[in-house]
């Protein structure tokens, strides 16, 4: 994928964020969208606290998460979390990554996962 393709993208996904997550009215701030740019379609998608050895539960549920599409990631408006996460994804075909890098989704709008990185787009 090509850096004006990804920009692009990217561009797109943080207009649809702002747009859902200023539409709610108590919206946590560690909301954020999630690209998955990994070229593997996604069977589960774990978040943890950066301090935490154990991974939460798993955000599709029974869904999915195609090369190329992106999700929105809830926090519930009253909860109590911290704004440092991991990520860890399963792939459709068993293999999996872990995104360790503690990325502080208070000041980002969205993460797009690649195959062996993520990047982040601030907030501005």
């Amino acid at each position: 994928m090509s850096w004006k393709r990804v920009v692009l993208v990217l561009t797109v996904l943080l207009a649809i964020a702002v747009g859902v997550v200023k539409s709610q009215p108590q919206a946590n701030q560690a909301n954020f969208w999630a690209l998955n740019n990994t070229g593997k379609e996604v069977r589960n998608f774990f978040v943890s606290e950066h301090a935490s050895t154990v991974w939460g539960n798993d955000i599709l549920g029974r869904a999915t998460l195609p090369d190329g599409m992106g999700t929105v990631v809830y926090f519930p408006s009253n909860a109590k979390v911290g704004c440092v996460f991991d990520f860890k994804l399963v792939y459709a075909d068993g293999s999996q990554q872990t995104y360790m890098q503690g990325r502080n989704v208070c000041t980002i709008f969205a993460v797009q996962f690649n195959a062996d990185d993520s990047f982040a787009l601030v907030k501005q």
